[in-house]
């Protein structure tokens, strides 16, 4: 199993956990407590979130976006359902970004994206990945809760499970530092370059719920099984937050492959790559995280994991 993972040529921490118990825990480059920034892969954790609030009767599936954010067109067709499982045809303007260039605040960041959204009524119930999905989910458990997306995370995740290496990356200095952050970093000219922090700190704002935390391998592992097996969400919970449809089969933060059982989570940005794969009842899981990457090697490394995992469940190695 090591060689196999070894032979992907990441560069970073290594987890794998198999039947409950961890299997493998070593770093090629930093350490097994080393923290990253897994970007994308928070969309799982915002998703349960939203389903939390669902599940107490504060917000349905079938809510219509237009009850948070009358101004974004097609606010009346859109639910957050669609929001869920990114088919609410929304996108944001040619050559628009998300947030705000200069960061005021996260309802200042809302307003400006509403601004600069458009909504496609053909691609109402099609699949699109976009983070402004899970930034406008951000905004609505606000408005229902009267907490911030930070404050309702940290009582999710953070107090309940104990987290040691997790922080968002706008926290003082000291507690980015006590997670044990590294910088993340681009190879370019011949040599990794650092990704200037301020860059990063700002398309953390942006992207809202969608890629603002830091996590070490084990606490990402400690929250993705309070997700899928613990107690934050109940087994029709589950059900609903993972219904998928063809083509992506993405669903509340995951791309689900029945046919298989596993949970599929990717990130990368700010030169770092997190990839997860799990079953779904997370007794089986692999986590690698790197803050070294190249331009173009994301989509090659991801395929080459997801073969490798499809390899290791299709022969039934036992030692997974």
């Amino acid at each position: 199993m090591r060689q196999r993972i070894d032979a992907l040529g990441i560069k970073g921490s290594v987890l794998v956990i198999s039947k409950g118990k961890v299997l493998l825990d070593y770093a090629s480059n930093n350490t097994t407590d080393t923290s990253y920034l897994i970007n994308s892969v928070q969309k799982s954790m915002t998703a349960a979130m939203v389903m939390k609030l669902v599940q107490e009767g504060k917000l349905s599936l079938h809510e219509r976006l237009a009850r948070f954010y009358p101004a974004i067109p097609g606010a009346k067709k859109i639910t957050i359902e669609n929001l869920l499982a990114m088919t609410a045809g929304l996108q944001l303007k040619p050559g628009a970004r998300l947030g705000r260039r200069h960061f005021v605040s996260d309802r200042d960041n809302l307003a400006c994206d509403v601004k600069k959204t458009v909504f496609k009524p053909k691609m109402l119930g099609k699949w699109y990945y976009s983070s402004l999905n899970y930034v406008y989910l951000c905004g609505i458990m606000t408005q229902v809760t009267g907490q911030s997306y930070e404050q309702l995370f940290r009582a999710t995740y953070v107090e309940p499970l104990q987290l040691k290496q997790t922080e968002f990356l706008w926290s003082k200095p000291g507690k980015i530092i006590a997670s044990r952050l590294v910088p993340g970093m681009i190879y370019r000219g011949g040599r990794y370059d650092v990704v200037k922090h301020k860059k990063a700190l700002q398309a953390a704002h942006d992207e809202l719920g969608a890629g603002s935390v830091v996590m070490s391998n084990h606490d990402l592992a400690k929250v993705m099984n309070y997700i899928l097996a613990g107690s934050l969400l109940s087994k029709k919970s589950r059900r609903e937050l993972y219904r998928a449809r063809p083509p992506a089969y993405y669903n509340g933060g995951f791309y689900n492959d029945a046919s298989l059982g596993l949970k599929t989570a990717n990130g990368a940005g700010e030169g770092y790559y997190t990839f997860m794969r799990s079953t779904k009842t997370a007794k089986t899981m692999i986590i690698i995280q790197a803050n070294k990457t190249r331009k173009g090697e994301f989509a090659v490394l991801k395929d080459r994991i997801d073969k490798l995992i499809v390899e290791l469940f299709a022969k039934k190695i036992s030692s997974f």
